[in-house]
């Protein structure tokens, strides 16, 4: 009657004395933690490189405005958005199509200017956003946002500022246009 009792007890007894397997055991404790820090560092690396092309190719795209190529040129929206594309997925592999924004203003004065957070209620509203280049000296400031897809699991509350879990990055150049 009470055999299984004291197997059970004898066997709980050896396997508390036992030292093969610990460092499986805890490995299998330390594991998951270490590899969410790690592939967290690695996405917290990846959003500062998007950040960083984003504020490159918005500096290269905001050039073409401000000199007047794209104005004298003919650029649109959808071709001046693509100039940005290509720049910004130089050497990544990013969807451009469904995650960047382009928003070119023009204003009569730089006190004029607003930076309005176009998250509202946890969503990129995009509505308000246009292609407008200017003509030679006039201020224009010129947005891009692109909508990141937060990753790592439970890094998602510290990295998203949208309520879909989204990062959205955003690069922005505020110039006068030369006189053109």
């Amino acid at each position: 009657m009470f055999a299984p009792f004291f197997r059970l007890k004898s066997g709980l007894k050896r396997f508390g004395r036992a030292k093969r397997g610990t460092a499986a055991v805890e490995f299998a404790l330390v594991a998951v933690p270490f590899f969410l820090l790690m592939i967290g560092t690695a996405e917290i690396a990846l959003i500062g490189l998007a950040q960083s092309n984003l504020d490159y190719a918005v500096a290269r795209t905001a050039r073409e405005i401000r000199t007047g190529r794209a104005q004298e040129g003919g650029a649109t929206a959808a071709s001046i958005r693509q100039e940005l594309c290509d720049d910004f997925a130089r050497i990544m592999a990013l969807d451009c199509e469904a995650n960047l924004f382009l928003d070119v203003d023009r204003f009569d004065s730089f006190v004029d200017i607003e930076n309005d957070n176009p998250v509202v209620d946890g969503e990129l509203e995009t509505g308000g956003f246009n292609y407008a280049p200017g003509q030679g000296s006039d201020i224009v400031v010129v947005r891009a946002y692109y909508r990141w897809h937060v990753v790592t699991p439970l890094f998602e509350r510290v990295f998203a500022n949208t309520a879909g879990g989204d990062r959205v990055l955003v690069a922005t150049m505020m110039f006068r246009n030369e006189p053109f």
